[in-house]
């Protein structure tokens, strides 16, 4: 059973690997020729799907395999840890990325917060003020703590005109919003949390087999 389950997963990682041509033909064929018709596109897009359900496996195995893991960097990024030289090195620019792309992260998760409003109405006389531009910084639970996006409940809906009625000349320019979604929020500051706890761990897990 145990051989049987190492091929089959030695079979998805290939898959995995080298079956992402099939759903970029797959693609390109449905943004050209529209929906699969005939036998051919039928198992193209079976052979697509197959794929998409295969490649979640890669990332997976990089988490939980650490000789994969190194492998895997040290092919994509020209890690190497052969001496104590290389290993500082390598310790100092993954605390150089880590830092890097947890500013980045803090960023964006400060846009989400920041929300703006420009009011602009061409009516106003001339010595009057034309628009206002306000920037707030807020939070709410309803927005900022559902990762999907749902719409609340209670929202106003927009008023119906009846059938045949003029539609009103615009008076004012109405725009406002989040610099990024809020729906984001929730998942960059776990991504964040995720970071900050691998890291502990993993240097934890260091300094615990060098003391040994």
């Amino acid at each position: 059973m145990r051989k049987f389950l190492l091929g089959l997963h030695k079979a998805v990682m290939t898959y995995a690997a080298w079956g992402w041509p099939l759903v970029a033909i797959d693609a390109a064929l449905e943004m050209l020729a529209g929906s699969p018709q005939g036998a051919w596109r039928s198992a193209l897009n079976s052979f697509s799907f197959a794929w998409i359900l295969c490649a979640p496996v890669a990332p997976i195995t990089w988490l939980l395999d650490r000789e994969r893991r190194e492998r895997a960097m040290a092919k994509l990024c020209g890690l190497r840890e052969g001496d104590e030289r290389e290993r500082t090195v390598t310790g100092e620019a993954a605390r150089a990325t880590l830092l890097l792309s947890m500013s980045l992260q803090a960023v964006l998760l400060v846009m989400c917060l920041i929300s703006v409003h420009l009011s602009w109405n061409p009516l106003v006389p001339k010595n009057e003020k034309h628009g206002v531009l306000s920037v707030g910084l807020g939070f709410s639970t309803s927005r900022h703590l559902d990762p999907f996006g749902l719409p609340s409940k209670g929202r106003e809906e927009p008023e119906t005109l009846p059938l045949g009625a003029p539609a009103p000349k615009p008076s004012a320019l109405e725009l406002g919003g989040y610099l990024l979604s809020p729906s984001i929020f929730p998942i960059l500051a776990l991504l964040i949390l995720i970071q900050i706890a691998a890291f502990k761990a993993f240097a934890l897990r260091r300094y615990e087999g060098s003391e040994a």
